[in-house]
């Protein structure tokens, strides 16, 4: 099977809702999202007003709605000039809520920021971004303080291909955005994994895209390669049932120096 007969065209940006706090990295995924969508999709910017107040938490305080509704308009403010949005206000644990928009808007992806940390021996990403990670029923792209310096007309796509699933989806959405957004990709095979060869084709499966076969582990290759590129792709491989720290996924995500798509 090649890669381009691994799915059918993408369906990753059709329905994108961006979950909205007070951070840099929250406005920096918007805005990549913004500008990576098509202009058919639909965009969703969604705050949670999220500090309980009196009589067992029915109640929140009205300042913190307002703070949620003046954060949303500020981002609808910065993203106008790519995308067009809807401003969703909702109210109660941020966790939960975001879940619940997903389900609500059918999303095909949840964008939000890192928060600032950063994981290297089991650290933790934020909370609402690693459960995303791991609860989302859609795919996840986080952002990161960093911002990269390339743009999405000028930059690359990086995707780790380890001959699964998830890696040849992957490629398809990297293809995709390549001719939307005249990206370039840029396949990592790790050499060192257990896995490789992914395929005995696996030259063939990839087509013409640039590769590189990298002698480190998947983790490491990629975190180098994620510097100065656009976005970096990987399937979500290890991120549901038995979820391992060692999810090359989830590392990925926490310590890239771009922000990373993790696809469903």
């Amino acid at each position: 099977m090649s890669a381009a007969q691994a799915t059918s065209r993408p369906a990753v940006w059709e329905r994108v809702v961006c979950g909205i706090d007070f951070t840099g990295p929250s406005l920096q995924a918007a805005l990549l999202a913004a500008r990576l969508m098509p202009a058919s999709a639909q965009l969703t910017l969604c705050a949670v007003a999220s500090r309980e107040a009196i009589e067992g938490g029915a109640l929140l305080d009205t300042a913190l709605i307002g703070d949620a509704t003046d954060a949303l308009d500020e981002v609808r403010r910065e993203v106008q000039a790519f995308h067009s949005a809807e401003l969703h206000v909702r109210e109660g644990r941020p966790i939960r809520q975001l879940l619940d928009e997903l389900t609500t808007e059918r999303a095909s992806l949840v964008a939000l920021g890192s928060r600032g940390n950063s994981r290297a021996a089991g650290i933790l990403l934020g909370s609402v971004a690693t459960a995303m990670l791991h609860k989302a029923p859609c795919s996840v792209l986080i952002a990161h303080p960093n911002p990269p310096t390339g743009t999405p007309d000028d930059g690359r796509v990086v995707v780790g291909f380890d001959g699964s699933g998830g890696a040849l989806h992957a490629i398809e959405v990297a293809r995709e955005l390549s001719e939307r957004r005249s990206l370039r990709p840029h396949v990592i095979v790790a050499a060192a994994d257990a896995n490789h060869p992914p395929t005995p084709d696996w030259r063939e499966e990839l087509g013409a895209e640039a590769v590189t076969e990298d002698t480190r582990t998947a983790v490491e290759a990629l975190i180098d390669a994620s510097v100065g590129a656009t976005v970096l792709i990987v399937g979500n491989r290890h991120l549901r049932g038995v979820q391992t720290l060692s999810s090359v996924s989830e590392r990925v995500a926490h310590q890239a120096h771009c922000p990373v798509l993790v696809l469903r």
